[in-house]
């Protein structure tokens, strides 16, 4: 994945690549860097520069709360909608800089048979660990759990970064409610 940017004469361009377990990572060879630098270099301007850096992974983990028809199984809902989840953060059709639309993922939750209102969804930062040490720019409802301030439901990331659920299995949390019970 790249993000290119032209500013004053450079041309900035961040890259990422995949991980074995297909992952987007921002470890980068230098080898690789100085192959693509070289590579451009024959199509660039005579006063243009080419500055090629590691872009950033922004991880993220989710937290969904739904409200489902009394008569449905939880474990289905849960299940169909961390599956549907996985599917919205598909790296395959993202660019680097595409900001996250949280309601476009609350539509498509929205769509499955037995939900009947999706409440909320928190998107955290994950950071340091296994996770990407990468920061979105915006501020965080609380500095601790890292839950990203939407704005207009909206997470935007700058043009070197793109944002992935590394652990889905983990990092995605769903709890459903019916009119008189909640199931975690």
């Amino acid at each position: 994945k790249t993000s290119i940017i032209q500013r004053q004469n450079k041309i900035e361009i961040g890259v990422l690549s995949y991980d074995t377990s297909g992952k987007i990572s921002n470890v980068i060879s230098s080898l690789m860097m100085e192959n693509i630098a070289n590579y451009l270099s024959r199509y660039r301007m005579i006063n243009d520069y080419i500055d090629i850096a590691n872009g950033e992974v922004i991880d993220l983990g989710l937290e969904i709360d739904l409200i489902i028809n009394k008569n449905e199984n939880p474990t289905d809902i849960i299940k169909q909608t961390i599956t549907n989840t996985i599917n919205f953060f598909s790296i395959d059709g993202r660019k680097m800089g595409d900001p996250l639309f949280v309601g476009d993922l609350i539509r498509e939750i929205g769509q499955e048979n037995g939900v009947v209102n999706v409440v909320d969804i928190r998107v955290y930062n994950k950071i340091g660990g296994q996770y990407s040490s990468a920061e979105v720019a915006q501020s965080y409802v609380d500095n601790i759990t890292k839950e990203i301030q939407q704005q207009d439901m909206t997470i935007f990331m700058k043009s070197n970064q793109i944002y992935q659920i590394r652990f889905p299995n983990s990092d995605i949390k769903v709890r459903t409610k019916t009119l008189g019970s909640t199931t975690y």
